[in-house]
Formats: structure tokens, C-alpha cells, sequence
């Protein structure tokens, strides 16, 4: 991975934004990044919808314009004020939010995108839809989701892996972003076939033979997978873990108490893993740290 040289917050001005915003300054000035941008995006369908609803549509929306800018500009002194660093530049656009992130952050090339995100709870439940989902979908760079307000950096890390091109990815941005932190790289494996093997009748000692067998082997996939990382001695540590991948990381979470979880967007597996119900949209939804996915 190359050093993050540009970061983008989006931002649409709430609590849970303002969280975004901190921990893009905060990584930007630790990581000593070129330079940070703020976005804010207006959904030109309440726009419209305005424009029906409201007499003097025109004054209304140049009001709205002034105070964004307004607001963009009292975020962008707050965070060099305590961050002490520079914001290269305030956006201003109207548009789908989501359309408007992810075409801002090609444009410039960033290596990192930043948004705020509701914590877990019933609201989790809406995430299916949310503009969090739909930047998901579409991004091809790394993003992060803010859940917490920021301190540090980050310090104990949780990287789900699956020994997948994208895994390796995600583990080494993780390395990147927080250079100082430890790593957990975690991998959750199934024995193939269990509930057919059992409904055929398979003996219990051979099926414990067949999960050895399997462990020993994901093993040796995890002894390599973090040797070539070329992480310094005792930064990094591997765990592997029979049960299903949601299941594992979920009880992994509650021990372990990272501060930011790792996920890459696709792994080995066909299946689209953003679908609802997928390995990393559930895991976004029941994190109540932060979670960076790497496309």
C-alpha cells in the first residue's frame, strides 16, 4: 500500500458527521497527508421539493447555499484550530449524495474516504439504503466509516481476513493507517459439507479429524499470510476460529474490544459480500467501532 496522500470527509452537518470529520483530521496530520478536503452535498430533491413548497423558492435556496458555506467554513477553522492543519478546500454540491461522494473522490484521487455513521441500536436496521450503503456500492476506494468520537489514533485493530487478494489489501492499509497499533488478523473457517457428513452418518471422531485437518492447514495459510505482511515483531498476531464468519468476527468484537475492524469489500467468494445480509454489511451494522472497508 502507498501512503494516503489525500482524504475526504463528507459531511452533512450532524453530530455523527462532525465524528468524520475529526478522525479525517486527526489521520491527516498524524499520517502527514498532502491534504484534506471537506465536502457537503444538498440532495437536489428536497431542492425540488422546496421549490414547490415555498413561494420565493430562489431566495430560499440562496439562503440555504449561504448557510452551508457558512457552516463549511466554521467546520474547516474548527479542525485546523485543533488539529493544526490545513483544509486544501470546502465543497459545495447539489446532487444525490452518494453520486456526488463517490464522483468527488475519483476526481481527486483520494486515498481514503471518511463518514460519519449512526451507531448500532434499531438504526442499524436502516442501513440498507443509507447513503453509507450506496458510496459502498459504488466506491473503489478505501472508506471509512466514523462511529466513535475520536481520542487517538487507532490502537488495537481487527482485521477479518479470508486469505484473498483483497484481505491482504486490507490487512496492510490497516498497517498504514495506524502503523502503531496492533493487529488481530482473524479468519473464520466451516468444515465443508458438515450437515450433509453428519445426516449421512459420518462418525464424530472422523469428522474432528477432518476439522483438524482443516485448522492445521488454515494455519499455515495464516503463518504466511502475516509473514508477508513484514510487520515488526509483535505488532501483528493471527487467530483462527471455526464458525461462520459473522458469527466469529461478532465474538470477537465483544473479547477483544477493537477500536477499528478491517474488512475487505470482496473476498474469494462469488457472491457480492454488499448485498444485504453479506459478511461486511452485517458487520457495519453491528460494530459499534469504527469500520474501514477496502474495496
Amino acid at each position: 500500500m502507498f501512503p494516503i496522500k489525500r482524504i475526504v470527509a463528507a459531511t452533512d452537518m450532524s453530530p455523527f458527521a462532525s465524528r468524520a470529520e475529526a478522525r479525517a483530521a486527526l489521520l491527516a496530520r498524524e499520517l502527514r497527508c498532502e491534504s484534506l478536503h471537506l465536502l457537503h452535498v444538498i440532495d437536489n430533491l428536497a431542492l425540488e421539493a422546496l421549490r414547490h413548497l415555498d413561494p420565493t423558492p430562489l431566495d430560499t435556496e440562496q439562503r440555504l447555499m449561504e448557510s452551508s458555506r457558512t457552516q463549511l467554513a466554521e467546520i474547516e477553522h474548527k479542525l485546523s484550530d485543533k488539529y493544526g492543519i490545513q483544509v486544501i478546500t470546502t465543497t459545495l454540491n447539489v446532487g444525490r449524495a452518494y453520486t456526488e461522494i463517490v464522483h468527488y473522490a475519483e476526481l481527486l484521487g483520494v486515498g481514503l474516504v471518511v463518514l460519519g455513521a449512526h451507531g448500532g441500536g434499531f438504526v442499524r436496521d436502516l442501513f440498507i439504503g443509507s447513503t453509507v450503503d450506496k458510496v459502498l456500492r459504488k466506491l473503489t476506494r478505501p472508506l471509512l466509516i466514523v462511529k466513535r468520537e475520536p481520542e487517538v489514533m487507532y490502537r488495537n485493530i481487527l482485521v477479518a481476513v479470508d486469505f484473498s487478494e483483497s484481505s491482504r489489501q486490507a490487512a496492510r492499509f490497516a498497517m498504514n493507517i495506524a502503523p502503531h497499533a496492533h493487529i488481530t488478523v482473524l479468519h473464520a473457517f466451516e468444515v465443508p459439507f458438515e450437515a450433509s457428513l453428519h445426516s449421512a452418518g459420518v462418525d464424530d471422531k472422523l469428522m474432528q479429524i477432518y476439522e483438524a485437518e482443516i485448522k492445521t492447514r488454515k494455519n499455515g495459510e495464516m503463518q504466511q499470510f502475516i509473514a508477508e505482511l513484514g510487520a515488526s515483531s509483535g505488532l501483528v498476531s493471527g487467530i483462527i476460529e471455526r464458525g461462520h464468519a459473522h458469527a466469529v468476527i461478532r465474538g470477537k468484537i465483544e473479547s477483544l474490544a477493537p477500536d477499528l475492524i478491517v474488512v475487505g469489500k470482496h473476498g474469494r467468494s462469488e457472491r457480492d459480500e454488499m448485498l444485504p445480509g453479506g459478511v461486511t454489511t452485517r458487520v457495519i451494522q453491528d460494530a459499534g467501532c469504527d469500520v474501514l472497508v477496502i474495496g
